[in-house]
């Protein structure tokens, strides 16, 4: 087991299937295949090139060493990341260019080499690889294909194999990492032994020979690395890509990005900020082109060191995510989204704290109420866009076993049963849930209605008043002039003692085994917490003017003001990473004040998160609280998913605020 530290990447490359995770050097440091989230293969993946002084010395010079001097940029309006290398020792410039071909399981790296001395350049490309497939270096084998001259590296049923094209092939080793067989040593010195064959923890290496590049000429390399489930799909993956030149594929590419994205381009020249087209670009790479399920975040805390994981799909998360991409106009992916959730929905109607995105179930630590409010809701903002029948068709079935399960999941109190919130820290009667299972009720008895179901309609319907009648009587503290946090929380034994001690009324139950107890604190937990914003949008609760709302607001805004850097925190006393700023909550409020008609407020907290943004505008889920900038995640979809609703209804063509 690997206890490497956690780390984000600068940015990412992919096709929705295929998700590479990349270095502010270029470097690859994640590939994960077949799925964005699974499994993970990377490893090493270095190459590099020698250069002729007029004789071979020194040492190969891998692209991803600090002797480099590198800058680096997105191709405008693509996910083609491009990496510019300069070094002191020669006059070659390498511009690297990363990205996944969009119909295909194939990672191109493409080179251009530009000689910018005065004298001619020998030069040869080396390439180094080690996998652990799917997390894992043992049960592999490496070796080299001659069909294609290509280096394959497999486990089990996944093949990777890598390939370039342009020149000949000058040399190949494999070996196992570690020994005298290893070919890092080799490939660095420039002399690779020709071992044909590895099985297990292998590397591989193979050798170009690129020729002679003279003064002001530009030549170009391509390697190509194909992801399949057999050698006979890796050759013909192959075969394909090798049959044009690099330079090819990459204009396709480009063409296909700035094709996908022409729904949502004319929201980026209302605002003339790229941010807008990196948030939709980011979103797609995120999310399964088969299933239209969307992770959080690439994954890399894998082993829980520092978190519980950030590649998996929350179905709370992705109707956001959703919602955003229906929004920019994007309805078939979200639909594809809807279909997915529908598929993977328990018997009782609930949902599972998350999934990866094929629909297996994933880790998971307790019930989430708040996730079936959301899911129901997200049907019908999305049959509010597109009035597809069809959709409502093939989603009915899920929405009824939803809205059973939330309305026999109220409570004598009115509210919806104990579940976690969003945040995942607090298992209560919290009131964002029961927003949610509000907004979902409600969502189901339009739509019932709609379809002339109208006794289901009726009965969902007086369910969703009963729970909003719930909130506004125990959830709102005249004390705190606010909505709270939430009520009947559960709390550590020391903390129900203390409760007791105070007088206060606090509580035991016993697990559904009978054997161990579980404490609670009775009443309100009166802590502001900024999802309490979910009151006002997305579920309507109330009107966005409502005078407990505006109250809310405003308790948001002096108690969870960052006064350092800026930004929202999540609730009082969060200490999560050090207790940052988020960007979710920051763009959430501004979404509340553009419903508000508060416009400038608004901008100045869309402006304070774009400002947040790493060099690629990648948004993380937090801000560093002391000196701003990205602190932890990135990138977080549901933040650019959040961003794309602020722009949006910045710009008033938010048709979600339109119904609130």
């Amino acid at each position: 087991m690997q206890n490497s530290l956690p780390e984000m990447p600068v940015a990412i490359t992919g096709n929705s299937k295929m998700l590479a995770c990349h270095r502010e050097n270029g470097e690859i440091f994640r590939l994960f295949w077949p799925h964005i989230e699974y499994g993970q293969h990377l490893g090493h993946f270095w190459p590099g090139i020698r250069v002729a002084y007029p004789e071979w010395k020194g040492f190969t010079k891998w692209f991803h060493l600090n002797i480099w001097k590198n800058s680096q940029r997105y191709i405008e309006n693509t996910n083609i990341l491009e990496t510019t290398l300069l070094s002191p020792t020669h006059h070659l410039k390498v511009i690297q260019s990363d990205f996944v071909l969009p119909d295909s399981d194939i990672l191109v790296r493409h080179y251009e080499f530009i000689n910018e001395g005065e004298k001619s350049e020998k030069v040869a490309f080396f390439v180094y690889c080690s996998f652990n497939i799917e997390e894992s270096a043992t049960q592999d084998g490496a070796y080299i294909d001659f069909f294609n001259n290509s280096l394959v590296f497999f486990r089990r049923n996944t093949y990777l194999a890598l390939a370039g094209n342009g020149y000949p092939l000058a040399g190949y080793q494999c070996g196992r990492r570690g020994t005298a067989t290893d070919p890092f040593q080799d490939a660095s010195k420039g002399f690779l032994r020709g071992t044909r064959d590895n099985i297990l923890q292998s590397a591989g290496s193979l050798a170009w020979d690129l020729g002679e590049i003279k003064p002001g000429e530009h030549k170009t390399f391509s390697l190509y690395l194909a992801a399949g489930e057999n050698e006979e799909r890796v050759r013909t993956l192959l075969t394909e890509v090798c049959s044009q030149e690099g330079g090819l594929w990459l204009e396709k590419t480009k063409q296909f990005w700035r094709g996908w994205l022409e729904p949502g381009l004319h929201q980026a020249e209302k605002h003339g900020h790229s941010a807008f087209n990196r948030s939709l670009l980011t979103i797609k790479l995120l999310t399964n082109k088969e299933t239209g399920a969307s992770i959080a975040a690439p994954e890399f805390d894998p082993y829980y060191t520092a978190s519980g994981g950030y590649g998996y799909c929350w179905p709370r998360d992705s109707v956001f995510i959703t919602a955003a991409l229906d929004e920019a106009g994007y309805h078939d992916l979200t639909c594809r989204f809807y279909e997915f959730a529908a598929s993977v929905q328990n018997p009782d109607g609930s949902w599972r704290q998350r999934y990866f995105t094929d629909g297996s179930p994933a880790p998971f630590w307790g019930k989430q109420i708040d996730q079936v409010g959301s899911v129901l809701w997200g049907y019908g903002h999305h049959y509010s866009l597109t009035s597809d029948e069809g959709f409502i068709s093939s989603i009915w079935p899920s929405l009824e076993a939803g809205a059973n399960y939330l309305e026999t999941n109220i409570q004598d109190n009115g509210l919806p049963a104990v579940s976690f919130d969003p945040w995942e820290d607090t298992y209560g009667q919290g009131t964002y849930s029961a927003a949610a299972v509000y907004g979902g009720l409600k969502a189901s008895s339009d739509i019932a209605r709609s379809i002339g179901e109208e006794e289901k309609s009726n009965y969902w319907l007086a369910s969703s008043e009963r729970v909003k009648e719930a909130i506004l009587e125990h959830q709102w503290s005249a004390r705190r002039n606010s909505f709270i946090r939430g009520v009947n929380h559960r709390v550590h034994q020391d903390h129900y003692n203390n409760i007791l001690h105070q007088g206060r009324k606090a509580y035991v139950t016993k697990d559904p085994a009978g054997l161990y107890e579980t404490h609670w604190a009775a009443g309100g937990d009166e802590r502001i917490d900024a999802a309490l914003l979910g009151l006002a949008f997305p579920f309507a609760v109330l009107e966005p003017t409502d005078l407990r709302i505006t109250a809310t607001v405003r308790a948001i805004e002096e108690n969870l003001w960052n006064h350092d850097v800026g930004g929202i925190h999540r609730y009082e006393g969060d200490n999560y990473r050090g207790g940052n700023p988020w960007l979710i909550t920051t763009l959430w409020l501004a979404i509340y004040h553009c419903t508000a008609g508060n416009r400038s407020r608004a901008e100045e907290l869309y402006q304070w998160s774009l400002s947040q943004a790493n060099q690629h505008l990648l948004l993380p889920e937090q801000a560093d609280k002391h000196h701003g900038g990205p602190a932890w995640v990135l990138p977080l979809t549901w933040s650019h998913a959040m961003f794309v609703l602020t722009r949006l209804a910045l710009n008033g063509g938010l048709s979600a605020l339109r119904k609130t």
